[in-house]
């Protein structure tokens, strides 16, 4: 049986967290979790700092990890406590390296995502998003419905709200919460950026 992709939260929203140490982190972390943003994502060479977010904020939050491309970093990821694994690329083999942890697979095409979801994925992603004007979003969630499918990349506010519209079950900006960001020194630039994106409210 397939497992279940984590909530996404009320914004329907994945956030990357930026590749930095622990220490820098949390502060970041700790906005995100009074804005509203429960669903967050490490770099798989970050792995690991999950000990530690899950230590301070595995009662508000669920981390997974991104980037993943082996069937041993899948691995990993469920041993740390992993909410998720996720890869940019279609690799049916991720999904058998854990059976408990889902696994969201990557795909630029209906066939690649529809291949991923028959391979065993709790969700696929359509990575990059800035590679299709907005027709498609309006026809790709009805293609592959009612399976999960996330939009993932370069995204603006209207754009992820047009996905989610058309029946995408969340997005994945990238970058929305950057390096710059999260090491300001008083996190006002994160928190505006943020508030930006609250989708639904």
């Amino acid at each position: 049986m397939t497992p279940e992709l984590p909530d996404l939260g009320q914004h329907d929203l994945i956030v990357s967290l930026p590749e930095l140490e622990f220490e820098d982190l949390v502060p970041a972390c700790e906005v995100l979790c009074q804005e509203g943003f429960r669903l967050w994502s490490l770099p798989a060479a970050q792995l690991t700092e999950l000990a530690g977010l899950l230590r301070l904020f595995g009662r508000r939050a669920r981390v997974g990890v991104h980037g993943v491309t082996q069937p041993a970093e899948v691995a990993a990821a469920a041993e740390a406590g992993a909410a998720f694994a996720a890869s940019t690329y279609l690799l049916p083999d991720l999904v058998a390296a854990a059976p408990e942890l889902p696994v969201i697979l990557g795909g630029l095409t209906p066939s690649e995502l529809h291949a991923g979801l028959a391979a065993g994925a709790a969700a696929v992603q359509l990575i990059p998003t800035e590679a299709f004007g907005t027709a498609f979003a309006r026809a790709l969630p009805q293609l592959l419905r009612p399976a999960p499918l996330i939009a993932s990349g370069r995204l603006e506010r209207y754009q992820a709200e047009l996905w989610l519209e058309a029946g995408a079950v969340g997005v994945w900006p990238s970058e929305l919460v950057s390096t710059e960001l999260a090491l300001g020194e008083s996190l006002d630039g994160l928190r505006v950026k943020l508030q930006q994106w609250r989708l639904g409210d």
